[in-house]
Parts: structure tokens; C-alpha cells; sequence
């Protein structure tokens, strides 16, 4: 999220338009008001996806920066690289488009972007990317971005200085030789992840595929109270998006389980 603040604040004067889908991310309104900037946000698609062609309407003359984010936060949806790329195509050469890839190491291949090719064919490409999630080093806050080397370097001029701790540099590069040992966690998260959505779907919930650590049920107010009520109740935290829904995070398999009787109960 530093990073991208960043980008944001390096590239924004006030009054002009960071586009991205909503919901997505919540960092990323409140990253484009400290700027100064205006957020516009497109609804996502019927399928808990992003519009891309509602998106690429919404490019205005003030557009600096497009974030696209995928697997979609908290959806799930991810992006396939053949929408992207008709997407770089279709928007001008000059708006930087941020792909955000923060989970992208629970996707499914090929499921989304090979978001490095499209890097090295489009120079307003970014890709930004995470050991907060798969890694486990969410405490520590690091994070990076690929970038063209104009883009990269004015990042590194204004970076705030130690912001990343000596500890968390030596935790990422470690977490860089464990990769058999996040693979395999990994796999557990996407293996309870079918689960869940085969017992949810068989008992009538209405869910999108997702691509990421966690499942997302779309709800009403109504709905959404009773849920969080129940979750509550039972010592669940879950993420609630008011009028939109409700994110849960797939963990290990008697946590899930847990999950899986209060969704039972609350079926439609």
C-alpha cells in the first residue's frame, strides 16, 4: 500500500481521476483523497468482476492512473491477460495502469494476467505485488513494484526513508527461499477454498469463483446484519461491506467448518 500511495501522490496534482472498480480495494479512495485526486469508481460487472469497457468510458482528459486490481479484493475475480491487454489497447498510452496483484499467488493458473508480459509490451504498465498475503509477513508491511525505469525511479526519490525495517527486508529475502514451503500452504488455502464453494453451492448460496484466500457473498443490509450477527456470536471475524456484502477468509479446515454451519443455518 506504500507504494502505491506513492505512485498516487507522485503522479496526481488536484482535480485529476484515479479510476478503479468498486468495490475493490478500500485503501484506494482514501489513497486518492490524501492526494488530493478524484476517485472514480465503476461499479463491478454481474459477475463480481471489474468492467473494463465501463472503465475505459470513464477516461477523461484529467485520467492519470487506472488501477486494476487481481484478483479482485474482495471478490475474488480475477482478470483474464487477454481482457488487459484489450484493455492497454483500447486507453491511452500515457495513464499509467496499476495492475495489483496482492493475491495473486492463490490464483489459479492462468486464471488471470501474465502481468510481466504485459509489462515488457506496455510502458504504462505497474505491476505492484506483496508479502503480506501468501507470504505470511503481513505485520512487516513490504511490498514492490515493477515498473518502467522513469516510474521506478521516481518512486525511489520519494520513498520515505527506512520505511521498510531491517527485519522485514531479511524476513522477505528469507520468505524468497521458501517458496516450496508457501506453495504448500498455499495449496491448503485452495483446496478449502473449492471446498467450501462446492458445500456452499450445493446448500444455495450464489458465489463467483474466487481466485483469492477468501470467499465473498454478496448481501443486502439485511442479510449482511444477520450474518455479521451470527458471526459475531459465534467468535467469527469476518470483513462486512456495508450495501455490498460480506468477505471470509478461508482458513484451516475446523475454522472453515465453523463457518460452513453458520452459512448453513442462514441459507437462502
Amino acid at each position: 500500500m506504500g507504494v502505491l500511495q506513492q505512485i498516487i501522490t507522485g503522479l496526481c496534482d488536484a482535480g485529476d481521476e484515479v479510476i478503479f472498480a468498486w468495490r475493490s480495494f478500500e485503501a484506494y479512495p482514501i489513497l486518492v483523497e490524501l492526494a488530493g485526486a478524484r476517485a472514480v469508481r465503476i461499479p463491478l460487472d454481474h459477475l463480481e468482476g471489474h468492467d473494463l469497457d465501463a472503465m475505459a468510458a470513464a477516461v477523461t482528459e484529467r485520467t492519470k492512473i487506472i488501477l486494476l486490481c487481481t484478483p479482485n479484493n474482495p471478490t475474488g475475480v480475477p482478470i483474464s491477460h487477454d481482457r488487459i491487454e484489450a484493455f492497454l489497447r483500447a486507453v491511452r498510452s500515457d495513464i499509467l495502469v496499476v495492475i495489483d496483484e496482492a493475491y495473486v499467488e492463490y490464483a489459479e493458473a492462468g486464471s488471470g494476467p501474465d502481468s510481466l508480459a504485459l509489462y515488457r509490451e506496455y510502458p504504462n504498465v505497474c505491476i505492484l505485488r506483496t508479502f503480506s498475503k501468501a507470504y505470511g509477513l503481513a505485520g512487516l508491511r513490504v511490498g514492490y513494484a515493477v515498473a518502467a525505469p522513469e516510474i521506478a525511479e521516481g518512486l525511489r526519490r520519494t520513498a520515505l526513508p527506512f520505511s521498510v525495517s531491517a527485519l522485514a527486508q531479511k524476513a522477505a529475502i528469507a520468505s524468497l527461499d521458501a517458496g516450496e514451503e508457501m506453495e504448500a500452504r498455499v495449496a491448503v488455502v485452495k483446496q478449502e477454498r473449492a471446498r467450501m464453494s462446492r458445500e456452499l453451492a450445493a446448500r444455495g448460496w450464489k458465489l463467483e469463483p474466487s481466485q483469492g484466500n477468501f470467499l465473498w457473498i454478496r448481501a443486502d443490509d439485511e442479510l449482511r446484519t444477520r450474518l455479521m450477527e451470527a458471526f459475531d456470536g459465534a467468535g467469527i471475524m469476518v470483513r462486512a461491506y456495508q450495501g455490498d456484502g460480506v468477505r471470509i477468509t478461508v482458513a484451516d479446515a475446523a475454522a472453515n467448518d465453523r463457518v460452513l454451519r453458520i452459512l448453513a443455518a442462514h441459507a437462502a
